[in-house]
């Protein structure tokens, strides 16, 4: 038998909402850009369930694609278009710090490439030297 956590089924929806840092908003409200399909009471019941806070308004706007000129055809296409919801919450809303790129999503890996890289562009053959084969043992033993 299956173990089972807490009495309610929880179901996990698909979608992806991406905050959006914005100065010019106030401090109970945030800024999401979420899937064109979702409907403001979806948007609320999302954010009240998965994060146990207390929604009091919610605005969306659809937001046009951008012009671009493809560089193989040299054409105008226009993006695809997205929406873009700002909700209000009952309580102040802290936006999250920005995580360290190097620290904290293998940052040893990171360096690797980028040593590599430079040395590929100097002219160097792509055999890795011993200060490399060190760097890559200790990304081996992180994992």
């Amino acid at each position: 038998m299956a173990q089972r956590f807490g009495n309610a089924k929880v179901y996990f929806p698909n979608l992806v909402f991406k905050i959006i840092p914005d100065a010019r908003l106030g401090k109970s409200q945030a800024a999401f850009r979420v899937p064109l399909n979702v409907n403001k009471l979806d948007i609320k019941d999302y954010l009240s369930h998965m994060y146990n806070v207390t929604v009091t308004d919610v605005r969306t706007a659809v937001m046009p694609g951008k012009w671009t000129v493809n560089r193989f055809t040299g054409q105008k296409e226009r993006t695809a278009r997205t929406k873009k919801a700002i909700v209000t919450i009952k309580e102040d809303f802290e936006y999250p710090e920005e995580a360290d790129i190097n620290s904290d999503f293998g940052g040893l890996e990171i360096e690797y490439e980028e040593k590599r890289r430079a040395n590929k562009l100097k002219g160097w053959r792509i055999r890795p030297s011993m200060e490399m084969m060190a760097l890559r043992r200790k990304i081996l033993e992180q994992r």
